[in-house]
C-alpha cells in the first residue's frame, strides 16, 4: 500500500513505530465513558441556518462550520459572527463548498470540488486573496503543510487522468509536483469516503485512505505508516470487489449487500489521550475508542449506547477536535426532551425547535 521516496533525514524523526491498535469485539456501552462535558447551542437565523454539516473546526476562539450551504463562523458561546455563503462561480465565490483547511499564518483555504477550485480567503475578514493552482482536478482532500507554502492532495485513480498508481501528491501554489507518496490500491478509483482525509494532531499532518485500515503521518518527501486499525469481528473489503466490477454502483452494492459485513466511510479523531474512530457496516453507525497511555479499547455500536448522564438519549456523535476533546453534535430532531436530566443541556433547550442549529457538545473520554 506504501511506496516512499529516496530515504532521506526525515525518516530519522521521531514517529510512531506502526502500532497496531486491535479493537475489541462489538459491546454494549453507555455515556458514562464521556467526562467533563460542555454544550454550545448554536445561534439560529435566517443568516446562518445550517444544512447538513461536513466539517468542524476550532481556531482561535472560533468555531468554523462548512455544510452545503457555505462557511460559518461561530464563537465559542455559539454566537454567530459572519459567513462565506455558495453564491456562484466568479471571482473567489464557491458552489459546493467540499472540506476547508486553518492555516496558522492567518489563511483559510476552501475547496470546491465541482468548480475544481481552491480558494484562499484572509482569515480575520473573510476576504479573497487568490486561487491556489492544483496539479489535477478535484482531489478527494487536501491540506496545508505546516509551516511550508506546500500543499497535500489526495485524488482517486484516473488512469485517463494521468493518476494511474500514485494518490496523494505535495505541489506549491501554482501546482508543480514536488513529490508523489501513496500507491493506492483498487479500492482508490471509488469516491466514497470522508471529504477530510488529513489531519493534525501536535504538530503531525496525518492521512487515512479510503476503504484502508492505515495512518500515515506526511512529510515533505514520504509517508510514515504510524497506526494499523484491526477490527476482531469485521474488516475492509477485499480488493478482489474493486477489480470484480467495471463500475462504483455495482461495487457498492455488494458492499452494503453482500454476504460480508464490511468496514466503509471511517473518519479519524486523535487527540493527545485517545484516537476515536467513526465508522459505518452496511447502514449502521460504529465508533471504536483507543486509550493511548491504558492500550484500553472500546467498540460499541452507536444506537445502541445507555444514556446514563441524561443528554437526550444520543451519544454525541463525533465530528471534529478541540484542543484534547472530542467535538459531538446532538441534533434537535435526535433530541428525547423529556430523558434530558444534564442541567446545562436542559438550560439550552428550553425553546429549541427541530428545525434549529445543532448543540455542539465538547467532552473528554474517560
Amino acid at each position: 500500500m506504501l511506496q516512499c521516496t529516496t530515504p532521506s533525514k526525515n525518516a530519522e524523526k521521531n514517529f510512531e513505530n506502526n502500532v497496531q491498535i486491535v479493537f475489541k469485539s462489538i459491546e454494549s456501552q453507555s455515556t458514562s465513558l464521556l467526562k467533563d462535558i460542555t454544550f454550545v447551542k448554536l445561534e439560529t437565523n435566517d443568516e446562518n441556518l445550517l444544512g447538513n454539516i461536513n466539517q468542524i473546526e476550532v481556531f482561535d476562539e472560533l468555531i468554523y462550520i462548512l455544510c452545503d450551504s457555505g462557511l460559518y463562523i461561530f464563537d465559542l458561546l455559539g454566537n454567530f459572527i459572519r459567513s462565506i455563503r455558495c453564491t456562484g462561480n466568479g471571482p473567489g465565490e464557491f458552489l459546493s463548498p467540499y472540506s476547508f483547511w486553518i492555516d496558522e499564518d492567518g489563511f483559510i483555504f476552501v475547496l470546491d470540488r465541482q468548480l475544481n477550485r481552491l480558494l484562499k480567503y484572509n482569515l480575520q475578514n473573510l476576504d479573497f486573496i487568490e486561487s491556489i493552482i492544483m496539479p489535477y482536478e478535484s482531489p478527494l482532500a487536501f491540506a496545508k503543510m505546516p509551516k511550508e507554502n506546500l500543499f497535500v492532495y489526495y485524488y482517486p485513480l484516473r488512469p485517463s487522468r494521468g493518476i494511474e498508481e500514485k494518490q496523494v501528491f505535495i505541489a506549491d501554489k501554482s501546482g508543480k509536483v514536488i513529490s508523489e507518496l501513496y500507491v493506492g490500491d483498487e479500492s482508490g478509483k471509488i469516491l466514497h469516503g470522508n471529504s477530510s482525509n488529513f489531519y493534525t494532531q501536535g504538530a503531525k499532518l496525518k492521512f487515512y485512505p479510503y476503504f484502508s485500515n492505515k495512518i500515515f503521518a506526511v512529510e515533505t518527501d514520504t509517508l510514515h505508516n504510524i497506526y494499523t486499525l484491526s477490527f476482531k469481528d469485521n474488516n475492509f473489503p477485499d480488493q478482489d470487489i474493486f477489480r470484480k466490477y467495471d463500475n462504483s454502483g455495482d461495487i457498492m452494492k455488494e458492499i452494503l449487500f453482500g454476504d460480508h459485513k464490511w468496514i466503509r466511510l471511517i473518519y479519524i479523531y486523535e487527540t493527545e489521550s485517545h484516537l476515536v474512530v467513526k465508522y459505518y457496516i452496511e447502514r449502521d453507525l460504529y465508533i471504536s475508542i483507543w486509550n493511548k497511555s491504558s492500550d484500553e479499547t472500546i467498540n460499541f455500536k452507536y444506537d445502541n449506547v445507555i444514556d446514563d448522564l441524561g443528554i437526550g438519549g444520543k451519544f454525541p456523535l463525533p465530528i471534529g477536535v478541540y484542543n484534547n476533546q472530542i467535538i459531538g453534535i446532538i441534533n434537535p430532531y435526535d433530541l428525547i426532551n423529556e430523558e434530558v436530566e444534564n442541567i446545562e443541556l436542559k438550560k439550552l433547550i428550553g425553546d429549541i425547535s427541530e428545525e434549529d442549529n445543532p448543540i455542539l457538545c465538547f467532552y473528554s473520554i474517560r
